[in-house]
Order: C-alpha cells, then sequence, then structure tokens
C-alpha cells in the first residue's frame, strides 16, 4: 500500500490508494483493539470458543500490517481468506451472544418482543458485530487491488 501511493502517477490513482490505505488502517487499528479489549476484559469462559474472537485479532493484525508492505498474492490471498474468517467470527458470535441472551431472559426468538429483548441483553450482540466490520471493511480493500 505504502509503495503503492508513492509510485501513484495521477491524482485519481493516489486518491484510491490513500483510500484504500486509511480503510485498511482502520482495519488494523480495529484488529489491535478488538485483541486488546478480549484480552484486558479476560472475554473467555471455561470453552474454548470465547478465545476465537482473540485469535482472530491476533492473526488479522500481523496480516493487515503485512498488507501495507506487500500486496502480492502470497500475502493478498491469506488475507483476505482471513477477513472472511473475521466476518464469519462476527456473525456466529452475535448469533451466540442473542441466543445466550434469549435463554438468560427466556424469551423467543422468533417473536419480535423476544428478539428486542434478547438484543438489549447483557451480552452485546452488536459488539460481536464489529469483527464482522472490520473483515468485511479489509476485505473490501483487498479485493479492489489489482496485480
Amino acid at each position: 500500500m505504502i509503495e503503492a501511493l508513492i509510485r501513484a502517477d495521477t491524482e485519481e490513482k493516489r486518491l484510491l490508494e490513500f483510500i484504500r490505505s486509511a480503510f485498511l488502517l482502520i482495519a488494523m487499528v480495529g484488529f489491535a483493539f478488538y485483541g486488546m479489549e478480549h484480552w484486558i476484559l479476560d472475554h473467555w469462559t471455561e470453552s474454548w470458543q470465547s478465545r476465537i474472537p482473540f485469535y482472530v485479532s491476533l492473526v488479522g493484525f500481523p496480516l493487515t500490517l503485512l498488507m501495507f508492505f506487500h500486496r502480492g498474492r502470497w500475502v493478498r490471498y491469506p488475507f483476505l481468506l482471513w477477513m472472511l474468517v473475521s466476518v464469519a467470527t462476527g456473525v456466529v458470535g452475535a448469533y451466540y451472544h442473542l441466543l445466550w441472551n434469549a435463554q438468560d431472559a427466556e424469551v423467543n426468538l422468533f417473536s419480535l418482543a423476544g428478539f428486542l429483548e434478547a438484543f438489549k441483553g447483557s451480552r452485546p450482540v452488536l459488539a460481536a458485530l464489529a469483527h464482522t466490520h472490520v473483515g468485511a471493511v479489509a476485505f473490501v480493500v483487498g479485493i479492489t487491488i489489482r496485480d
């Protein structure tokens, strides 16, 4: 990214590379922040599945950092795959947060009132979707890069 930004010869290319770099920076900061947040808040229970968001961030940060310095296929393809893993982690995490909130509140998720009650539960549903946001933004950056 940095090299492409420096080598851009037209105003449009410079703007495009700047936007890509800005969005990639947002994703990188997101991975760093969410990884630290999971670690500091001790986001794990007895199950190994509760550690998955931390590990996704732990791998996502260096992959995103590497994209700033080299965007060849050997970096970009694992990066794109990992961003899809991040999206899936966020969606599955939001589902489980919603499901566990519904179980705690003893409501039915298939009714509007039950869904809204579960959404407001003690486990933040939107926080799990943060991984989806970061992964989706970085994935869009990755697929717009041409060799």
